[in-house]
């Protein structure tokens, strides 16, 4: 039993340190994409930004590679695929970018799963053959009630139905003339494009209907399914339409992006 339980902790060990190299390989390889497809916006991208998850990271892979015992090494993977499993909750349907742009993919329900089964048995490793049920048990309550704290506060915002991703056919950025941060935000129409999954039009609001659907303020980004038809409210400033866009899934997705004006 201690030889099964040994060969079990060296192989989530080995198996959570490769899953981080190469995560951290794929951030660093593309790093233009990592930074832009990064799913955090505001103030939790200042804690947990793109360059903060990464040296992290690093810092878990060296540590984990040190000779030292293996519980401990256990214990600090458990304990980031711990925190992984709540992110994964936390941001279901915006995009993953735990691996750059090698796998392009959304949060999903399956990737909670995945980050809690290696972070039990990363636990388990650590409390021995007697203590893997314990440590099954006491990881289904935590991740349970971190689900729980995640969704209460979602529901209560009201915003988890405010967009409808499955039929997102395209996403028009609305600009205007005199509107300086439209000037800087036209300016990097490349990287707002590559946010989305589905084509992205900028149009300058020229008429009152624009000016309308734009919710009167800019610059401003609304969705739309394939019969031209709004399903999200304007969303306003440079940080909402981020995040609009990491949110959006189209229906069918294609590639390119659309530019009108």
């Amino acid at each position: 039993m201690r030889e099964l339980a040994g060969l079990c902790a060296a192989a989530v060990l080995v198996g959570g340190v490769a899953a981080l190299a190469l995560s951290l390989a794929a951030k660093l390889t593309d790093w233009e994409t990592t930074r832009v497809i990064w799913p955090m916006t505001g103030r939790s991208r200042r804690l947990a930004g793109p360059a903060q998850v990464t040296v992290a990271e690093g810092l878990v892979v060296v540590a984990a590679l040190v000779p030292s015992p293996v519980p401990a090494r256990l214990g600090l993977l458990g304990t980031v695929f711990t925190a992984y499993t709540i992110a994964a909750l936390q941001m279901r349907g915006r995009r993953c970018a735990c691996f750059g742009s090698w796998i392009p993919t959304r949060f999903t329900t399956g990737h909670a799963v995945g980050c809690a089964i290696v972070a039990v048995a990363a636990f388990a490793g650590v409390l021995g053959p007697s203590g893997v049920w314990p440590a099954c048990g006491e990881a289904a309550v935590g991740v349970g009630l971190a689900g729980a704290a995640v969704a209460w506060p979602w529901r209560r915002s009201g915003t988890g139905d405010l967009l409808a991703p499955a039929d997102v056919d395209h996403i028009v950025i609305f600009t205007a003339e005199s509107c300086r941060y439209c000037a800087a935000l036209e300016a990097q129409r490349d990287r707002y494009e590559a946010m989305a999954d589905c084509p992205v039009r900028f149009r300058r609001a020229d008429t009152e209907e624009d000016a309308t659907a734009a919710g009167g303020a800019f610059p401003a980004a609304v969705a739309y399914d394939a019969n031209g038809t709004a399903i999200s409210e304007a969303a306003h400033g440079l940080a909402a339409i981020r995040d609009l866009l990491r949110r959006a899934t189209p229906h069918s997705r294609r590639p390119g992006s659309q530019v009108t004006t």
